[in-house]
C-alpha cells in the first residue's frame, strides 16, 4: 500500500480531532472561544492552533481535489509548497499545544488537540517520504 494514500483520512481525522478539541468547553478556562479568550496568553495559543488548522485544512483540500484532478497540482515544485505548508500548519498546531502545556493544566480537549497535532506530523513526514523529490535521491 502507497503510504501517500493514508494522508487524506489522517489529515481529515487531524482536522475533525483539532475541532472537536476547540469545540468543547473541557479547557483549563472553560471554552476555547468564550472564556479562555479573555487574556493574551490565550489569544496567542489561539492564534497558533487555528492557524495551524488553517493551513492543514489547505493542504487536506489541495489533497482532495489532486485525488479528482491529477493535473490540478503539476510537478514537484508544487508538492514541495505542499510539503512546507503542512510543515508549517503542523508546527503551529503543535507549538500552540506546547504552549498550553507549559503554562496550563491538562485537559480533555488539550487532549484531542494535542493529538491532531501529532497526526498531523505524522501525515507532513508521510508527505515527505512519499514525495518524488525523496524517492529519487
Amino acid at each position: 500500500m502507497d503510504i501517500l494514500t493514508l494522508t487524506a483520512p489522517l489529515t481529515c481525522l487531524s482536522i475533525g480531532l483539532g475541532i472537536t478539541a476547540m469545540v468543547l468547553p473541557k479547557w483549563n478556562c472553560g471554552g476555547f472561544f468564550t472564556t479562555c479568550a479573555l487574556t493574551l496568553i490565550h489569544l496567542i495559543i489561539m492564534a497558533l492552533i487555528l492557524g495551524g488548522m488553517a493551513l492543514i485544512s489547505i493542504v487536506f483540500f489541495a489533497d482532495i481535489c489532486s485525488a479528482c484532478n491529477t493535473k490540478w497540482l503539476p510537478g514537484p515544485v508544487c508538492a514541495s509548497y505542499k510539503i512546507i505548508i503542512s510543515a508549517l500548519g503542523a508546527a503551529s498546531l503543535m507549538g500552540g499545544n506546547l504552549l498550553y502545556a507549559t503554562v496550563f493544566v491538562q485537559s480533555w480537549s488539550f487532549l484531542l488537540s494535542f493529538s491532531s497535532a501529532i497526526i498531523a506530523v505524522h501525515v507532513v513526514l508521510f508527505a515527505i517520504f512519499g514525495s518524488k523529490c525523496f524517492r529519487n535521491n
